[in-house]
C-alpha cells in the first residue's frame, strides 16, 4: 500500500507534465483566403457560387515521453465553403473517404532516439527531392487538393528507421496502410470541365466519377522505401529505391466495374543539389517499372535552378530579385500490356511530362514582395499564370493578393480549369 501511495502522485504527474509541454510548445498558423471566380460556370452540376472561402489552421506541438522518446503532432483544420468538400468532422486517416475532414492529423508520431539511429512510428509526411516548383520523384505521401491552388500535404501511417552515418542518413520506411489523397469531386468546381484529363470510358461514363476504394491491408500491399541522403562540401545528393503499390494509378476493368488501381511497381532514383554564389542548381530523376507491364515503364525528372541578386536591385532602391526556372520531363520507355482489362495507363494523370515552370520574385523592401509565375505544358500547349503581392505587416502577419489564369484544350491538365480563373485575397497569421 505504501508503494502504491508513493507511486501514484508520480504516475499522475507524468501525463500532466506531458500535457503541459504540448500546450507550451504549440504553434499555430492560420491561412484564410476569400476568392472569386472571374467567370460564371456553365456546368449545372457544380457549385455555381463565384465567391468562395478557404480557412486552414495548422497546429503543431511536441513533448518528451521519456528519456529517449518524444511525441510530435501537427493537426490541420480545413474549412472550405464549396459544396462536396466535407462530409464529417474528423477523418483521422482518410482511408475510405473522398472528402476533407474539418480536422485531419498531418503528423501524429512518436520517435525513439539514440546517438546513431532513431525509430519513428505513427503518421508522418513522406517527401523528398530538391525541385522548388514541381516534384517528379516523391510519390509516396498523400495530399489534400480540394482547393488545388492551396494543396496541403498529409501524413501516412508508417514505421521509419533512420541510421546516421556522420553527416549522412540512411532510412528504411514501411507504409503498411493505404490512405487516400482527397481532391475535388462531384459538385466541386475545381474538378474541372468534362471528364478531366482522361477520355470517356467505353461505357460512356467518366473516370472522375469512379469510386476509388483503398487497397486491402496485407503484406503484398505494403510500400517499402529506402532513402540515402548525403551532405558533401558544395553539394548534397540522395539515392532511393522503392517497391510496392505505385503512386501512379491506372484505370482497369475488374469484372464489370471500372476502377482506379495502383499496380505493383519498382522505383529507383537520385537527386543532386549544389549552391555556388548567387546560384542554386538541382536535378531529380526516377525510373518506374511495373509488374506484368500493368502500366507503362517510364523515366521522369525535374531539372532547374534558382538565381538571386541584391546588387543591382539596391541601385534602384529595391531589396532583392529572385528567379526560379525548371523543366519537368516524363519519358515512356515501355508500353502498358495489351490486355482487355487494362483501359488507361497512368500517363494522362502524370504531371510534368514536358513542362516549363518559372517564378519571379521582386522584394521591394522588407514589407512588400511582388511575384509572378507560370506553368506551360509544351506538348498540349495548356498553361497557367499567376500574379500577386504579399504585404508583411509583422513577422507573424502577412496579407496576399493573387490572380491566377488557366487556358488549354479539353482533356489537358490545365485546360480542364480554363473556366476557373480566380482572384484571391488572403492572410497568414502565426502565433
Amino acid at each position: 500500500m505504501v508503494a502504491i501511495a508513493l507511486a501514484s502522485p508520480t504516475s499522475q504527474a507524468v501525463p500532466q507534465e506531458i500535457f503541459s509541454d504540448l500546450i507550451e510548445n504549440s504553434q499555430h498558423e492560420i491561412q484564410a483566403f476569400l476568392y472569386n471566380f472571374n467567370k460564371a460556370t456553365k456546368d449545372a452540376d457544380v457549385d455555381d457560387r463565384r465567391l468562395q472561402s478557404l480557412v486552414t489552421i495548422e497546429t503543431g506541438t511536441s513533448a518528451e515521453l521519456g528519456e529517449y522518446t518524444y511525441f510530435e503532432a501537427d493537426l490541420l483544420t480545413y474549412l472550405h465553403s464549396m459544396e462536396d468538400s466535407h462530409d464529417s468532422l474528423f477523418h483521422p486517416f482518410e482511408r475510405n473517404n473522398s472528402y476533407a475532414g474539418f480536422i485531419t492529423p498531418k503528423i501524429l508520431k512518436a520517435t525513439y532516439e539514440q546517438d546513431e539511429y532513431d525509430v519513428a512510428y505513427g503518421i508522418d509526411i513522406v517527401d523528398f527531392g530538391y525541385a522548388e516548383l514541381h516534384n517528379s520523384v516523391s510519390n509516396f505521401g498523400r495530399v489534400n487538393s480540394i482547393q488545388p491552388l492551396h494543396t496541403k500535404q498529409l501524413g501516412v501511417p508508417l514505421v521509419r528507421y533512420q541510421k546516421y552515418v556522420e553527416d549522412d542518413t540512411l532510412s528504411y520506411t514501411i507504409m503498411p496502410i493505404d490512405t487516400q489523397s482527397v481532391g475535388p469531386i462531384k459538385s466541386n468546381r475545381w474538378r474541372g470541365t468534362g471528364s478531366g484529363v482522361y477520355p470517356t470510358l467505353p461505357n460512356g461514363t467518366s473516370v472522375v466519377d469512379i469510386n476509388t476504394e483503398p487497397r486491402s491491408i496485407s503484406t503484398s500491399e505494403i510500400k517499402h522505401l529506402v532513402l540515402y541522403e548525403a551532405v558533401r562540401s558544395g553539394f548534397d545528393y540522395y539515392l532511393f529505391g522503392a517497391a510496392g503499390p505505385s503512386g501512379f494509378s491506372i484505370v482497369r476493368l475488374e469484372g464489370s466495374t471500372y476502377e482506379t488501381h495502383q499496380p505493383t511497381a519498382f522505383q529507383v532514383g537520385a537527386g543532386v543539389d549544389t549552391v555556388f554564389g548567387q546560384y542554386k542548381m538541382y536535378a531529380d530523376l526516377m525510373y518506374q517499372q511495373t509488374k506484368n507491364d500493368e502500366d507503362q515503364d517510364f523515366f521522369r525528372g525535374t531539372f532547374g535552378g534558382l538565381f538571386k541578386n541584391s546588387d543591382w536591385p539596391k541601385k534602384i532602391g529595391l531589396n532583392e530579385f529572385r528567379l526560379t526556372a525548371e523543366y519537368a520531363r516524363d519519358v515512356q520507355v515501355d508500353d502498358q500490356a495489351d490486355r482487355a482489362d487494362l483501359i488507361y495507363s497512368s500517363s494522362p494523370s502524370r504531371t510534368g511530362k514536358n513542362t516549363f515552370l518559372g517564378r519571379v520574385e521582386l522584394e521591394v523592401d522588407d514589407d512588400l514582395l511582388l511575384f509572378s509565375g507560370f506553368t506551360y505544358n509544351q506538348t498540349n500547349s495548356d498553361h497557367s499564370e499567376l500574379f500577386g503581392a504579399r504585404s508583411k505587416i509583422s513577422d507573424s502577419l502577412e496579407f496576399y493578393f493573387v490572380s491566377t489564369f488557366f487556358d488549354g484544350k479539353e482533356f489537358t491538365e490545365l485546360g480542364t480549369q480554363r473556366n476557373n480563373d480566380v482572384v484571391e485575397l488572403g492572410l497568414r497569421w502565426t502565433f
